[in-house]
């Protein structure tokens, strides 16, 4: 199930990450976020393709999907008191540098 965001606008997204990353990967971790949205609080599932995978945790729709950029991944970790990866921060800096989340 996918918001009509999702459906209407990140289509390209969706192809670009199955062709140059191998598609989404295996979820390594899953964060519970706040962006004080009006539909509530998001799950960011953190792939091992270096991929954020946003859902509405009351509806479980998917919302989008974004290319890690490093300092994301640090929040994520900081923010729930662990640290992240060494291999996953490379990832995210090598996806980086190559503008893939652009």
């Amino acid at each position: 199930m996918v918001s009509r965001h999702y459906k209407s606008k990140r289509y390209k997204r969706e192809k670009f990450i199955d062709k140059h990353l191998n598609g989404d990967g295996k979820v390594i971790d899953s964060f519970i976020v706040d962006k004080g949205h009006e539909k509530g609080l998001e799950r960011h599932d953190v792939t091992e393709n270096g991929i954020i995978i946003i859902y509405n945790s009351v509806s479980n729709k998917l919302i989008t999907k974004l290319v890690a950029r490093e300092n994301q991944i640090k929040r994520y970790y900081h923010n729930s008191g662990r640290e992240p990866p060494e291999w996953l921060l490379y990832l995210a800096r090598y996806h980086e540098s190559l503008r893939y989340n652009r």
